[in-house]
């Protein structure tokens, strides 16, 4: 009888390492299923919605996808040609260079004028024009392999829209082989982490979505009101920024920073209050009310998430870390947090759980709940 469990436990542990290591050599596959998976939660309830109203689901998902690919192609349209001329103009014309002088010349004659500083004006643009013209030379011999990475992501992206598909026809199929090989004293928790993992996946996806289109449109607005130019393109850029955590706002605003000061320091600056305005707002007011039934991760987790998934797969890693933090954070107070605090919580000798709360005025308020009401 040993033996036998011997035997079971070691084919358990080879399983498991064999296992593990598929999972790292098939690491891009299984983090391309992964986004699939999260963009196709974002889209389940459009999709159920139309499979409702008798539409065929498979007709339904690809109406959907028609719908987001015009949307997307045409801001591609908008952005495109703007966005080559701006990098022409601040590249190519020497814009960064021009920029600089201005800053440099104003900030010498600032210092000289208020405090007798003499700052130097040719070093800091000279050292500028250099680095440009070594960057001109790298971004020539860059060009066939960033050409051959963006030809990688484009058909990985094929490839989570093909598996995205899938996973919206079959979905309800794999939950059902999931319920009936789990134990049937546990199918109804089972479903409902599913069920709850999924709602998180995908509001969390659409969360983002609102998020970057109300902050490309305020930034359009901005930009057209202060005159700057390629205002389309860089709206586009603080939109699409605004998906990666932490760090996307700054990325978004320091083209239109840039473009600001080709205008004149003044503008510069005031798109800069532009920018910090934008994203008090979102901070605020967008995030507390369109974020508020997705991930909800403390911002300490959230750091932490983004430092582990750009250290395992940078940018693609950071981008779904937060996702599936928030899925893991489900799965952690389904069955480990709720529980325990259920059966940590005092409870009388007729099973009734009692908590006390302690008022502002340092009075006890008791709350007493019924063992099904501290389930639901």
């Amino acid at each position: 009888m040993n033996g036998r469990h011997t035997f079971y436990r070691t084919i358990i542990i080879l399983a498991t390492l064999v296992g593990a290591y598929l999972l790292y050599r098939l690491s891009d596959t299984v983090i391309v299923l992964f986004g699939a998976i999260i963009f196709a939660s974002a889209l389940r309830p459009y999709v159920d919605g139309l499979a409702r109203r008798g539409m065929n689901r498979g007709l339904a998902i690809l109406l959907i996808y028609a719908i987001i690919l015009i949307g997307l192609t045409g801001l591609l349209i908008i952005a495109v040609p703007p966005l080559v001329e701006l990098w022409r103009d601040l590249y190519s014309n020497r814009g960064l260079i021009r920029i600089a002088q201005a800053l440099v010349s104003q900030l010498s004659e600032f210092g000289w004028r208020n405090f007798q500083i003499n700052i130097p004006v040719f070093e800091p643009v000279a050292e500028l024009e250099a680095q440009l013209d070594r960057a001109e030379s790298v971004a020539g011999e860059l060009a066939w392999p960033f050409a051959r990475s963006t030809g990688y992501v484009l058909s990985q992206l094929v490839l989570a829209l093909v598996m995205g598909f899938y996973w919206l026809t079959a979905r309800g199929l794999i939950l059902d082989l999931l319920l009936r090989m789990s134990p049937l004293r546990h199918r109804a928790q089972v479903e409902l982490i599913w069920n709850d993992v999924e709602e998180t996946l995908g509001s969390y996806v659409r969360g983002q979505g609102i998020l970057a289109l109300v902050i490309g449109f305020a930034s359009y607005i901005g930009l057209i009101l202060l005159g700057v130019p390629y205002a389309p393109a860089l709206a586009v850029i603080a939109g699409v920024t605004e998906v990666i955590p932490v760090v996307g706002p700054i990325l978004g605003a320091i083209p239109a920073i840039l473009v600001g000061l080709t205008v004149s320091p003044t503008t510069g600056l005031l798109v800069l209050g532009l920018y910090v305005l934008i994203q008090q707002f979102e901070g605020n007011v967008l995030v507390p009310r369109v974020m508020e039934q997705s991930v909800g991760l403390n911002p300490l987790l959230v750091i932490v998430a983004l430092v582990a998934g750009s250290s395992l797969n940078g940018i693609v890693g950071a981008l779904l870390a937060i996702p599936v933090a928030g899925a893991l954070q489900v799965v952690a107070r389904h069955l480990l947090i709720d529980p325990v605090i259920q059966n940590n919580a005092p409870r009388t000798e007729s099973g009734i759980v009692v908590f006390d709360i302690e008022e502002e005025e340092g009075e006890e308020k008791t709350t007493i709940i019924t063992p099904a009401d501290a389930k639901g």
